[in-house]
C-alpha cells in the first residue's frame, strides 16, 4: 500500500495498482510456489519459504521510478534468484531471466546482471508476509539498483531462456536521476528566530553513490556541501541539516546531491518557512 501511494499508476508492475495481498476488505493466504521453466532440463516449482534457513536473506532496498521523481525502501525478506537458478540444469547458452507476474506481467533482464545484482524473490516486507487474495503469488521480484519496472509482484513464474541476444536493462532518465526529497512538513512551519532547525529528508540515486548533499538560503547562488561518507548505490541517504536564523522572516530552502560519478540533482527539492 505505501509503496503504491509513492509510485502511482506508472507501470504495469509492482507499482501499477493496489495489490490484491494489501486490500483491506479481503482476506488473503501465503502461496510461495514459483514454476521455473525455460532452456532447462526439467521444469520444476519449488516453496520459496521451505528453502533451508541459510537460504533466506535480509535486505534493505530502494526503488526508484525510471521516468518519474519518486522513490521507495523497505526491509525485505526473502530468498536470492540465484539459490533458485542453481537448482536448475540449464541448457547451454541461457543468458535471460523473466519473472513473470501471476497477471502475466514480465520483464526480461540479463542473467548475468540479475545474479551481479542479487535479484531477490521476497516474501516478506517490512517485517509483514505477504499474503494473496487470489491463487496468485505473494511474493515479489526485487531488483537492487535497477528501476522499479523490474520489481514483479505477485511472481508465479521464472522464465530461464536463451535469447539471440541480452535484452537491454532500461536506466532512469537523466531528468530523474539523483532524486532527493526534504520530510519537514511546509504547511504551517515556522520557526523561532535564534533556535536551531533541523530539516530532514532522503535522497537516492539508482546506480551511484550520493556522495554530498547540498542546502541553500539564497536561491542558489551559494551552497552549503555535507559528505555522505559510507553512502552506497543501492541504499538511499537519510539526511540531517541542522542551522538557525537570527533575522525573521520568511525563507526558502534548496536541496539537491552529488554523486560520486559528479552528477547533481536536475530536480532539487525547496522548502518555503517562515523565522518568526
Amino acid at each position: 500500500d505505501e509503496l503504491f501511494n509513492v509510485f502511482g499508476a506508472a507501470l504495469t508492475s509492482m507499482c501499477s495498482k493496489p495489490a490484491v495481498e494489501f486490500e483491506a476488505q479481503t482476506g488473503g493466504v501465503a502461496n510461495f510456489y514459483v514454476n521455473v521453466g525455460g532452456h532447462i532440463k526439467k521444469n520444476f516449482t519449488v516453496d520459496v519459504s521451505e528453502l533451508s534457513e541459510d537460504a533466506s536473506e535480509e535486505a534493505l532496498m530502494a526503488c526508484s521510478c525510471a521516468t518519474g521523481s519518486p522513490f521507495g525502501q523497505a526491509a525485505v525478506l526473502g530468498v536470492p534468484l540465484a539459490s533458485i537458478v542453481e537448482m536448475a540444469d540449464l541448457e547451454e547458452g541461457v543468458n535471460t531471466v523473466t519473472a513473470y507476474g501471476a497477471d502475466g506481467f514480465g520483464q526480461p533482464l540479463p542473467l548475468r546482471y540479475a545474479l551481479e545484482h542479487d535479484a531477490m524473490l521476497v516474501y516478506q516486507v517490512n517485517g509483514q508476509e505477504l499474503t494473496s487474495a487470489t491463487d496468485g503469488s505473494s511474493m515479489q521480484l526485487w531488483m537492487p539498483e535497477t528501476v522499479a519496472r523490474y520489481f514483479t509482484r505477485n511472481s508465479t513464474d521464472i522464465e530461464l531462456s536463451r535469447e539471440d541476444a541480452e535484452p537491454d536493462v532500461q536506466q532512469v532518465d537523466p531528468c530523474y536521476r539523483n532524486k532527493i526529497n526534504i520530510m519537514n512538513y511546509a504547511d504551517g512551519c515556522t520557526f523561532v528566530a535564534g533556535d536551531e532547525i533541523t530539516f530532514e529528508g532522503v535522497a537516492d540515486d539508482c546506480g551511484s553513490p550520493i556522495a554530498a548533499i547540498e542546502f541553500s538560503f539564497d536561491g542558489g547562488r551559494t551552497w552549503t556541501a555535507c559528505d555522505t561518507d559510507g553512502a552506497t548505490a543501492d541504499k538511499w541517504v537519510n539526511w540531517q541539516f541542522t542551522t538557525s536564523f537570527e533575522e525573521k522572516g520568511d525563507y526558502r530552502m534548496t536541496v539537491r546531491a552529488k554523486t560520486a560519478d559528479g552528477m547533481v540533482s536536475p530536480l532539487a527539492a525547496t522548502l518555503l518557512f517562515e523565522v518568526a
